[in-house]
């Protein structure tokens, strides 16, 4: 309706950029054509196609991508324009989805060329964290409390800052940064301009399971809707990771293998890795090394490199840990050193942690332990409580066929204890197990909370009611109507044994401390 050509293009700029959070690429593409038609600025034209290319980093290829990103961030430095810092951080984030090497050393060469500016910080870290966690690591931990607390009310930075925290895994940190960014978006949110599954896999490392998977069951709804094939099959991914986690591993196989049908495992290597993982995990639940050992070892090439910069590094200790069950310890062992020099000193405490149990497990016998005594030293590794339970687990096991019966019980008790809490049946059964051979009677027919078996959608429900959100607030969140809300909190008292919304919180709290009723 303006009358005025460059007042058109300038507005329909904003609405580009605005448009990216609803996910309809077709709808983004549409706006920027119109741009172009309006106008040769290269400034508007730019802007145009970064909204463009921020939403295909979410589908499939993403060459074209990285190909369209990198060229609005070569063009916006040759102009010294503002918008180079948000072109860099799109790069970055299809940079991590592809696995593809060669954006690195441009983001961090175009990265020198950014002058310093109020709330470019944020971006900045993010930018760095997502193209390189392990060498951006060391700089980027210390300031990240103080990049937090500059965000204040800035929902988009504190969810950025959150990823980083994510991905230099401090857990705890992140899970509460993603927190604070929830409560200060009006509504439910834009879609995230990537990484999106950040905040479930933050989740799910923390023993925060159903909260998980409802942050799984959100993404891969609004990005099916969208025709967003890597967000979709990155939330499959973290489904299936947690339903292995949980002993369902025919569930685990199908989220895993529906995560693989929506992406080039070429084009999409973290999603790959990540599904590869949860495959390898289901197989583990069953007991069964053989299928899990190439799972686990398809997160690295023929020659040992990580075929995901940051995921393959995650899947470390459970390959050795497969590998002694099949007898591959050369093999793994060779390839968990590799690993080792590559991420030399900027490894987190947490990849450490998981080398130290890794070469633990591959160890001969009378070496192995001061690295279980080192994987268990870091007293942060309580903020990942399987991690830290499959550790111990492993070391109690160890201990007990050392004739140290006295000295593992302790840490097999810790560990069934944590297992049971997060209701990871398969695991639950071993610890059982080893403590029976330890002398100790344990009960494996622990189920899971009642919390654990709602569905994703009631799980969400709940704790939003728990958090005394009204059934139309409710709704609004979750697009649902009110008396839908209604009726799903109607059916799910008797399935909780409550009987009152105000015991709604207790439950839940109940749930994640480990201490909800069992049934």
């Amino acid at each position: 309706m303006s009358p005025r050509r460059a007042e058109q293009a300038r507005l329909l700029t904003e609405a580009a950029a605005t448009a990216v959070f609803t996910g309809q690429l077709g709808w983004v593409e549409h706006l920027a054509a119109e741009v172009r038609e309006r106008t040769d600025d290269p400034a508007l034209i730019g802007g145009a196609s970064l909204a463009v290319g921020q939403l295909m980093a979410l589908r499939r290829p993403h060459a074209a991508a990285l190909a369209l990103l990198t060229r609005v961030a070569h063009e916006a430095a040759a102009a010294r324009s503002p918008r180079l810092l948000d072109a860099l951080a799109a790069t970055a984030v299809v940079r991590y989805y592809s696995g593809e090497e060669s954006p690195r050393q441009q983001i961090e060469a175009l990265l020198a060329a950014v002058p310093d500016a109020p709330g470019a910080g944020a971006l900045r870290a993010w930018a760095l964290a997502v193209s390189d966690p392990n060498g951006a690591g060391a700089a980027l931990a210390p300031a990240l409390p103080g990049l937090i607390a500059e965000a204040e009310d800035d929902a988009g930075r504190l969810t950025a800052l959150a990823v980083v925290a994510w991905l230099l895994d401090l857990t705890a940190l992140a899970t509460r940064t993603f927190a604070e960014a929830f409560d200060r978006w009006q509504a439910r949110g834009p879609l995230p301009d990537g990484l999106g599954c950040a905040v479930g896999w933050a989740l799910l490392e923390q023993g925060r399971w159903a909260e998980a998977r409802s942050v799984a069951a959100e993404v891969a709804a609004v990005a099916s809707a969208a025709g967003l094939d890597h967000a979709e099959a990155c939330a499959h991914a973290l489904d299936a990771t947690v339903l292995a986690l949980l002993g369902d591993p025919a569930g685990a196989r199908r989220g895993a293998e529906r995560a693989l049908a929506l992406v080039d495992p070429l084009e999409s290597r973290s999603v790959a890795v990540f599904a590869r993982r949860a495959l390898g995990l289901a197989a583990v639940a069953e007991g069964d090394y053989d299928t899990a050992y190439p799972q686990f070892r398809s997160a690295f090439t023929d020659d040992g490199d990580p075929v995901h910069y940051h995921v393959s590094s995650t899947v470390l200790a459970e390959l050795a840990a497969a590998a002694v069950r099949r007898g591959r310890r050369e093999d793994a062992a060779g390839l968990l050193e590799r690993s080792a020099r590559r991420l030399g000193t900027g490894a987190s405490a947490r990849i450490t942690a998981l080398l130290d149990r890794g070469r633990a497990l591959l160890a001969p016998p009378e070496q192995a332990e001061p690295y279980f005594q080192a994987a268990l030293v870091d007293e942060m590794g309580e903020q990942r409580p399987f991690e830290r339970a499959q550790t111990r687990l492993d070391y109690g096991e160890w201990l007990r066929r050392q004739r140290r019966v006295a000295e593992a019980r302790p840490l097999l008790t810790a560990a069934l204890d944590t297992f049971r809490r997060l209701g990871a049946r398969p695991w639950t059964e071993r610890a059982t197990a080893e403590l029976r051979a330890a002398g100790i009677e344990g009960d494996v027919g622990v189920a899971p909370s009642a919390f654990t078996r709602l569905s994703p959608q009631q799980q969400h429900i709940v704790q939003l009611a728990a958090r005394g959100l009204t059934n139309r607030e409710i709704g609004e969140r979750l697009f649902l109507s009110p008396r839908t809300v209604g009726s799903h909190l109607y059916r799910v008292f008797p399935k909780l044994g409550i009987t009152a919304r105000s015991q709604l919180r207790d439950v839940v709290e109940g749930t994640l401390s480990g201490t909800g009723a069992r049934t």
